[in-house]
């Protein structure tokens, strides 16, 4: 595989505990859960995941935990055959996220860092071989910002694109003059960002900015102009995880040399497949089904 076919993630690696119960509880509430499932996640993870599935080789920078879980999910992404040689183990318990996920597939989510806080600029910059021959580095925030945005100065040094998930949202990341050429939003954070935030962004021509939104097209601004690419319409099961599949996938697309808006077929493709299995890593598609649901997608009713 040549070396665009690279790309480095830079995130989050948690363990899910997930809840499925009939709706969330209020305030002073107490559910039983039906069922409770442990699995592999955490934005990075997941989206690193979905990039090795979608065809492209993927390098891991990220923290584990010195528990037990850790050794577990090294070599759960040995077996996916992600790199792992940017995963680094640290003191203390790996990432923890509790989920809970309703009868319509919608879910809330509560995030310990643990590990991922380790991630220091530190040790990014330790790990800066690893940006070498990468078409494109994808980043999210469930690590420290700082760490964050090192990560985009050398992937941009080392002549990588760069493509952010500001997820979960801090507006901090843009206040530091992060060097970013593409913007991944779901509708929260495109709303966060909208006094004028995201215009600002665009106003460089060479950046795009992406705003996902479930069952609705997903909105498009490059070039100066804003299209819509309508996803597949599906019944979700389970959106753990969908827009993580979205981001990986369209990171994917975007090394092997397809245009934005190829690439966000794609990932919408990808997502909505992610939607109709329980889980977050678990649910990913692979290529094959991927590319059949883009050629059903596009197929003349």
């Amino acid at each position: 595989m040549s070396k665009a076919s690279w790309i480095s993630v830079v995130g989050s690696l948690n363990v899910d505990l997930t809840f499925r119960v009939p709706s969330f509880p209020a305030p002073g509430e107490t559910l039983v859960s039906a069922e409770v499932v442990t699995s592999f996640g955490g934005k990075g993870g997941n989206q690193a995941v979905a990039a090795k599935r979608a065809g492209v080789e993927v390098r891991m920078i990220g923290c584990l935990g010195d528990d037990e879980q850790a050794g577990q999910y090294r070599e759960h992404l040995g077996e996916e055959g992600i790199d792992c040689s940017g995963v680094m183990r640290t003191e203390g318990r790996t990432g923890v996220a509790s989920i809970a996920l309703n009868d319509e597939g919608e879910n809330t989510i509560i995030v310990h860092p643990g590990a991922n806080l380790q991630l220091t600029p530190a040790k990014v910059e330790e790990l800066e071989n690893l940006f070498k021959g990468s078409a494109v580095t994808l980043l999210q925030l469930e690590c420290p910002v700082e760490s964050v945005v090192k990560a985009a100065q050398l992937a941009r040094n080392a002549g990588s694109l760069v493509v952010l998930n500001p997820s979960p949202w801090n507006p901090k990341v843009f206040e530091s003059g992060i060097p970013c050429d593409i913007l991944i939003l779901n509708e929260g954070e495109a709303e966060a960002m909208s006094s004028g935030g995201l215009a600002h962004f665009l106003q460089r021509g060479d950046r795009t900015g992406i705003v996902t939104r479930g069952a609705l097209p997903t909105w498009v601004f490059t070039g100066g102009k804003m299209q819509e690419i309508a996803p597949p319409e599906i019944s979700p099961v389970d959106t753990v995880g969908a827009g993580d599949t979205f981001a990986g996938v369209f990171a994917a697309s975007l090394a092997e040399g397809r245009e934005v808006l190829d690439s966000v077929r794609m990932a919408n493709s990808a997502a909505a497949l992610a939607t109709l299995q329980q889980g977050a890593q678990e649910a990913i598609p692979h290529r094959d089904a991927i590319a059949e649901m883009v050629m059903q997608h596009d197929a003349p009713s």
